[in-house]
């Protein structure tokens, strides 16, 4: 990890020491404090139901032996977004409670790419293919490289009502987190664009997609309490809170009712 982030998360986890003595030794907490640890009781929430987030799509699957209305492509994108917020957050030295939902998220998305691979006869050689292309792409992202290189990028600020732009050299994970956020966005738009179109939304479940709602709402929170200067990932929270709503709404309004069989007299 970088010295940047091994002092800030050496910073938070001295915070989290003095509010917890604070509240063994005097029995209260200010304000800070109180928010410091509604953050971490949220987060806790939210790893718990990371572990489950998606079961409920993976059993209508199973269930139904089709992956019917269920986009391999999202899912495929998802795996690359969970690598690249794992990875980011590890080498900034981020909290595990703040993203640890990520990884078991990331698992249960692998296991869904499985699923929807199998149903739609993709065929061992292109199974094969995409998984070594995601391992090599885990090892460079988790890899000092990926941490320290540089790339020429075009940053803006506002100096009063005039911006100004330039190029700077950033971080490639900084770029990696940003570029992350637009994926999330351009794998979704397909999909409600489609259900718009067509009125069915096939093997969806709503359970996973209220978790999803939930669950990245709660992250602006926490993400903006404990990690107030990564503004990339609040605004990552909040594009997936906003895409996730479309979604539930979409389900709720097109979702088929099982018609009532009559009862024989």
């Amino acid at each position: 990890m970088g010295g940047g982030g091994g002092s800030k998360s050496a910073e938070r986890a001295e915070a989290l020491r003095i509010c917890t003595n604070a509240l063994l030794d005097e029995g209260r907490i200010g304000a800070s404090c109180s928010s410091l640890f509604l953050s971490k009781a949220l987060s806790l929430i939210v790893l718990l139901g990371g572990m489950f987030f998606k079961v409920p799509q993976i059993t209508k699957i199973m269930k139904n032996k089709s992956a019917s209305g269920v986009s391999l492509s999202q899912f495929c994108m998802e795996i690359c977004v969970s690598a690249i917020t794992l990875s980011f957050n590890y080498h900034i030295g981020a909290p595990f409670t703040t993203y640890g939902e990520s990884f078991f998220i990331l698992l249960q998305n692998l296991v869904l790419v499985s699923q929807v691979s199998y149903y739609m006869n993709l065929g061992l050689p292109r199974v094969l293919v995409g998984a070594a292309s995601y391992v090599s792409l885990l090892v460079f992202l988790f890899s000092d490289l990926a941490r320290d290189v540089r790339v020429p990028a075009p940053t803006c600020t506002l100096n009063g009502s005039t911006p100004s732009c330039e190029i700077s050299d950033l971080r490639l994970q900084e770029c990696l987190q940003a570029i992350s956020t637009l994926i999330v966005i351009v794998s979704r738009i397909p999909q409600i664009l489609t259900i718009f179109k067509t009125r069915e939304v096939g093997n969806l479940a709503i359970i996973t997609w209220l978790l999803n709602l939930a669950g990245a709402s709660i992250r602006v929170f926490t993400t903006r309490r404990e990690l107030p200067d990564q503004l990339i990932l609040q605004f990552a929270f909040f594009m997936s809170a906003t895409l996730s709503g479309v979604v539930v709404c979409q389900i709720i309004a097109f979702s088929k009712k099982k018609p009532v069989k009559a009862k024989t007299q």
